[in-house]
C-alpha cells in the first residue's frame, strides 16, 4: 500500500502585483495557515518519504513551511512544472512516474485539479479542497505505476479552521 498526501497551496494574494499567475505569492492569511499546517503535521509524526510541488510561488511557499518545519533534506524535495495547471490524468502520470521507494509522498499544487484527482482516486469522496487543504488517501496499490482511478480510500481531510474547531 502507498499513501498519498494531497496538499492544496495556501491562500494566495490576488492584489500582489505579481506579472503572472506563476509568481502570485501566498497573502497573510496563507502566511498565517501554511506554517500552522505544517507544525500540525510535525505533531502528528507523519513519515513522508517525499514532498513534491509544482513550481509556481504559492505551492512551493506551502511546501517549504512544511520543508522547514519537518527539517526535510532538499534532496527529498522535487518540484515539477507539470503539476501547475494540470489535470488528472497528468497528475497520474507525475505519480506513476515516482520510484517504488517512496511510500508516503505530500503533492503540493492546485485547484481544480487536487479537487478532482480526490475524487478520482477515491469515486466516493466528494468534497471541495479549500485552500491549505490536506487530503490523505491510502492507496491500494504495492508499485505507484499501478495507480488507477478508484484505487484509494480517503481517510483524512482536514484544513486550518477544521483542526482549530476539534481542539
Amino acid at each position: 500500500m502507498k499513501t498519498l498526501y494531497i496538499h492544496r497551496h495556501a491562500k494566495s494574494d490576488w492584489d500582489s502585483g505579481a506579472k503572472n499567475d506563476h509568481d502570485r505569492p501566498l497573502n497573510s492569511r496563507g502566511e498565517r495557515d501554511a506554517p500552522y499546517m505544517a507544525s500540525f503535521c510535525k505533531s502528528e509524526n507523519i513519515a513522508l518519504d517525499l514532498l513534491l510541488s509544482s513550481t509556481a510561488n504559492r505551492a512551493q511557499s506551502t511546501m517549504r513551511f512544511y520543508q522547514k518545519a519537518l527539517e526535510f533534506p532538499e534532496s527529498k524535495v522535487v518540484l515539477d512544472q507539470r503539476i501547475y495547471h494540470s489535470d488528472v490524468k497528468t497528475m497520474m502520470t507525475v505519480l506513476s512516474e515516482l520510484n517504488d521507494d517512496i511510500e508516503n509522498v505530500m503533492i503540493f499544487g492546485h485547484n481544480p485539479t487536487f479537487t478532482d484527482l480526490c475524487h478520482h482516486l477515491d469515486g466516493g469522496f466528494r468534497d471541495y479542497l479549500v485552500t491549505c487543504t490536506r487530503v490523505k488517501i491510502d492507496l491500494e496499490i504495492d508499485a505507484w505505476k499501478e495507480i488507477y482511478g478508484d484505487c484509494g480510500i480517503v481517510m483524512e481531510h482536514i484544513y486550518p479552521k477544521k483542526i482549530q474547531e476539534r481542539n
